[in-house]
């Protein structure tokens, strides 16, 4: 099998390598129905043209040796040329003459194109010419690359591929292409000249040039992700040569091609470009060579020797390249590329070698796939890149290949930091688990250990403050009762975290003998009153006469017995546990069903933590060693928790027919007896939570400082005390309610209670960095942690509630302000209208004085830190104020008042109407010459109660509407302005004015009805 698999893969590599080479000679042999010129002239009669018609110019061009001739020249002087071959080179060509040319010289090529179409934008692409070009098209020099000359010192080399367009006015076309070489042995036209449609020629080479862009991005973003990775994880030599890699294979495309870099950067002399272009060419191989031989080691000496002769050879000639110009390290070219091809043959052949010798092993095998993959496809694209160069091979095949490297190199890199990273997972998983386990086991054996510890202080402390305060002997041994049933919790889950390492050392003992079930019943009954009535269960016994006595270990019963009870109550609330026992022959089968609701959802956590999986992690211990327990005294456990139902079978007593049943055990119910808080005049705390060992503690703590108390143990009933009568003053939130957690439940809080408004303070069992930022970003303002210690409880709550008197007696004082500032106003206004007329009109100021009399009596009654007042005294006032106006300003002004009179006991906030008023007098229609009408409104919409004052005066422009509202208080009065602030601290929203200059001014507020 192992042998089949890799002949597949090296069948395949044989194939595509056969397909290949298949591809490349049909494209360079076979014979396309096209033209081609003839002595100088290319006739394109019977071509049919289309937008995507490309024509090769090549063929026979005329050609004038060691001449640079114009158009022009060439018409005028009757030269007879000579005919050349597009494409080739010219050398050991004779000129008319007798003279030969080599490789180092220039000349001139002119061809004659006919039934060219007329009337659209034509194109002729042009690529390489070694190593200097101009083209003329119609007699017009369109473009070139570098300059063409005569002698070394008269031309500059460039050899840079360029497109010309024009417009031919008639079906002749005549190209002149003057060209010049004296760096290379050979000149010429070394590549077809194309002909075609202009804006077809131009969007090829855009994708042309847009693909070779996204390949250099692509090999750019590699390079500088092992940059990365080599500078700021670990220096591995491995990642430095990837990057190496990389960047070479960018400069190898940006070079060949389209030449981007010339087009890119103009200024770049033609000796650094092809020092760059070579240096990346062979550099490539160089680096693909060291990366084999880190990542397939040999262990042939010999071979490690001659392997690397191709590295070395291309190693000295990249020297050369370095010091020497052009026309010198030119001079080796074609060796060089035998040389490089022989460097990626080499690596090739080793990975070959050590693929065909590797384990059957998958990693290993679809590894050295992948690379014997990447360097047959560089030794592939290599071998096109020269192909391409001298042959009519389509750029197409060369692209889909680079496309293809890059894919497979990614898919290596990819295997091979995936493989790294599973090894890694596999070496370290086994101690993060065990790690993982010792914290959380250590983390809620604590917080099981702590609970029990800490309930019974903060229940022994309660008992020594009643005793001096006063004595109540039921609560008293109430409160004892429960430190012994804490204690004995406590005791059990010690014993359970004994045998489960006893269990596993095989050294526990068992002593069996007769034991009353329906006694031990009672006594887990009584131990867990205090949860069964927290979670609103009902404990019901349905036991038969005869399968009451069982023979057990009565200690280890008990232990089995409460964890069982334990685990079902943790799950469900407001229901029954139904105990109920039978006889089955040999066997006492013990039944505990849960007829309950069951708390759906899970609990999360900061950080996404399960906590209804670490609920079960707490009771995990104690259902292991019901387990064995069982098992050792010769019964059987079973627990289905889909149904909620746990079925214990023991022996029954061998002397059971002998014990005589003085009472038949019928049906007994059990409910924990249900805790009331006293009323008191003190604080209203809420607390939400669903461990009932905190809840006792919290209540008995605070009901000694006199708090009001109030609890839930789910969001349902958290949510419906909040929206009941009294709103508390602080609330204490589990952080692992159930259902939701006590984070989103505080959330939903802080939609309709600010944290000045309702402080919450969390419990929670741990405090990292990350629960208490989950605390805060949830809208807490403080939080706990268990175990509860009763002074810190105390201090927390004291400040919090301190703090919230505070910022509710700051509202007050900044209401109460806000209110007294108007006073002075209304004093100074009401008081220049009447200064004014006691100098014209006596009888007239001495009613005034009368209407202002009453009017300051109702302004004196209001009391600044009264929050509201009813809307009759609201309405008194204003009615006081219209009256001084209207004598002041007689027929010119117009008062309506239109008000429901069933919104006369309302609350409103003193003095928030009075100043709107006022200001449609003063602002709106006193300044009219010829007065107007103000008219108030004030109705019921839904719940809230909606004032309109609307006046015809002058009126206001939208940018005076806006300065209006915008405005800082001033000397000049505060009126508008105050009861914006007002509004804004009552309901959050300001008064909304509509005006319109000349025509008047509408101020609409809404505020609660209450």
């Amino acid at each position: 099998m192992k042998v089949i698999r890799k002949d597949r893969f090296l069948l395949g590599i044989g194939f595509m390598t056969l397909l290949l080479a298949l591809v490349v000679v049909w494209q360079t042999t076979s014979e396309q129905e096209r033209p081609e010129a003839k002595k100088g002239v290319m006739d394109l009669t019977g071509l049919e043209w289309t937008n995507r018609s490309v024509i090769p110019l090549d063929g026979e061009w005329e050609f004038y040796p060691k001449q640079l001739l114009t158009p022009q020249q060439i018409h005028l002087a009757h030269i007879k040329p000579i005919m050349m071959q597009v494409p080739g080179n010219w050398d050991d060509k004779s000129n008319s003459h007798g003279s030969v040319m080599n490789g180092k010289s220039y000349g001139t090529y002119r061809l004659l194109v006919r039934n060219v179409p007329q009337g659209e934008m034509m194109a002729i692409a042009k690529r390489y010419v070694r190593f200097s070009d101009a083209m003329y098209v119609d007699g017009k020099l369109m473009n070139r690359s570098g300059i063409p000359g005569e002698s070394a010192a008269s031309y500059v080399p460039r050899n840079e591929p360029y497109m010309v367009y024009f417009h031919p006015d008639r079906s002749e076309i005549e190209i002149v292409l003057q060209a010049a070489n004296f760096d290379f042995r050979s000149g010429g036209i070394y590549n077809s000249i194309d002909l075609g449609q202009g804006r077809y020629m131009e969007n090829r080479a855009m994708i042309q040039a847009g693909l070779e862009l996204l390949i250099i991005g692509i090999l750019g973003i590699f390079s500088l992700l092992f940059i990365y990775l080599y500078v700021r994880l670990h220096r591995d030599g491995i990642q430095l040569l990837y990057a190496l890699f990389f960047i070479g294979f960018a400069l190898t495309v940006v070079t060949n091609g389209e030449r981007l870099l010339l087009h890119l950067v103009p200024e770049l002399s033609f000796e650094l470009v092809y020092k760059l272009k070579y240096i990346a060419v062979y550099g490539l191989s160089i680096i693909a060579s060291l990366i084999t031989w880190r990542l397939v080691p040999d262990d042939r000496v010999w071979w490690k020797k001659w392997k690397k002769i191709p590295s070395g050879m291309l190693t000295v000639y990249l020297g050369l390249i370095t010091i020497s110009p052009f026309r010198v390290y030119s001079s080796i070219q074609e060796v060089m590329y035998v040389v490089n091809v022989g460097s990626y043959a080499v690596a090739f052949f080793v990975i070959l070698r050590q693929y065909i010798r590797t384990s059957d092993e998958k990693r290993t095998r679809s590894e050295a796939q992948l690379l014997i993959v990447c360097i047959w496809l560089m030794l592939v694209n290599y071998v096109l890149g020269i192909i391409v160069t001298w042959y009519p091979v389509s750029q197409v095949l060369l692209n889909c290949t680079t496309i293809v490297i890059l894919g497979t190199f990614a898919m290596l890199l990819i295997y091979q930091y995936v493989q790294a990273y599973a090894s890694m997972q596999r070496l370290t998983l086994q101690l993060q688990l065990a790690d993982k386990a010792k914290d959380e086991f250590l983390l809620l054996t604590s917080h099981e250990l702590n609970s029990p510890l800490h309930s019974i202080i903060h229940l022994s402390r309660s008992l020594l403050t009643m005793s001096m305060k006063r004595t109540n002997e039921l609560e008293v041994r109430s409160k004892l009762q429960l430190i012994r049933n804490t204690a004995y919790r406590m005791s059990n889950l010690v014993n359970d975290l004994i045998d489960v390492s006893r269990f596993r050392d095989g050294v526990v003992k068992i002593s069996l003998g007769t034991v009353d079930l329906v006694s031990c019943l009672s006594l887990v009954t009584e131990v867990l009153g205090f949860l069964a009535s927290g979670k609103e269960i009902i404990i019901v016994r349905r036991m038969e006469p005869d399968a009451r006595y069982i023979t057990a270990d009565e200690n280890r019963l008990l232990q089995v017995l409460y964890n069982l009870v334990y685990h079902m109550m943790g799950q469900y609330y407001n229901g029954e546990l139904i105990f109920s026992s039978e006889r089955d022959q040999m066997v006492i089968r013990i039944t505990l069903h849960m007829k309950a609701e069951r708390g759906s959802g899970s609990r999360l956590g900061p950080g996404g933590l399960d906590t209804t999986s670490a609920q079960a992690e707490r009771t995990a211990a104690g259902l292991s060693a019901a387990y064995e327990i069982v098992s050792a005294m010769g019964g059987k456990l079973t627990i289905n928790e889909e149904k909620a139902w746990i079925t214990l079978e023991l022996p029954p007593a061998a002397d059971a027919d002998m014990i005589l049943l003085e009472a038949a055990v019928g049906e007994e119910t059990y409910m924990g007896e249900e805790k009331k808080v006293e009323s008191m005049n003190s604080g209203h705390v809420f607390i939400a939570t669903s461990d009932l060992v905190d809840l006792e503690q919290l209540n008995t703590l605070l009901s000694a400082e006199g708090f009001q108390l109030s609890f839930a143990d789910n969001h349902t009933k958290v949510r419906s005390v909040l929206a009941g009568g009294r709103q508390p003053d602080l609330v204490i939130l589990d952080a692992m309610l159930p259902e939701i957690t006590g984070y989103e439940m505080c959330r939903q809080i802080r939609m309709e209670f600010s944290q000045a408004e309702l402080p919450v303070l969390f419990i929670n069992t741990r405090s990292t960095p990350a629960d208490i930022e989950a605390c805060i970003q949830a809208g807490g303002n403080d939080f706990i942690t268990r175990p509860l210690d009763a002074g810190e409880i105390l201090v927390r709550i004291h400040m919090l509630l301190g703090m919230k008197q505070l910022v509710k007696q700051a509202a007050n004082n900044e209401m109460a302000f806000l209110r007294s500032q108007i006073k002075p106003h209304f004093l100074y206004n009401a008081l220049g209208t009447i200064m004014s007329l006691c100098f014209t009109d006596g009888p007239r100021a001495g009613e005034l004085l009368g209407s202002f009399s009453r009017y300051l009596r109702i302004l004196f009654h209001l009391d600044n830190t009264e929050e509201l007042i009813p809307l009759r005294q609201e309405m008194e006032l204003i009615q006081a104020y219209v009256e001084i106006e209207q004598e002041r300003f007689g027929s010119r002004l117009q008062v309506e008042l239109d008000v429901d009179s069933t919104l006369y006991l309302c609350k409103v906030m003193p003095l928030l109407i009075e100043p709107l008023v006022e200001n449609a007098i003063r602002h709106g229609v006193s300044k009219k010459i010829d007065g107007g009408k103000v008219t108030l409104s004030i109705r019921k919409h839904q719940e809230q109660v909606q004032v309109v004052v609307e006046d015809d005066g002058i009126g206001m422009s939208q940018e005076q509407v806006t300065l209006v509202l915008n405005r800082n208080q001033s000397d000049q009065g505060i009126g508008l302005q105050n009861v914006q602030r007002r509004l804004k601290h009552l309901n959050g929203q300001g008064p909304v004015i509509q005006s319109e200059l000349g025509q008047g001014t509408k101020i609409r507020i809404e505020f609660p009805y209450q």
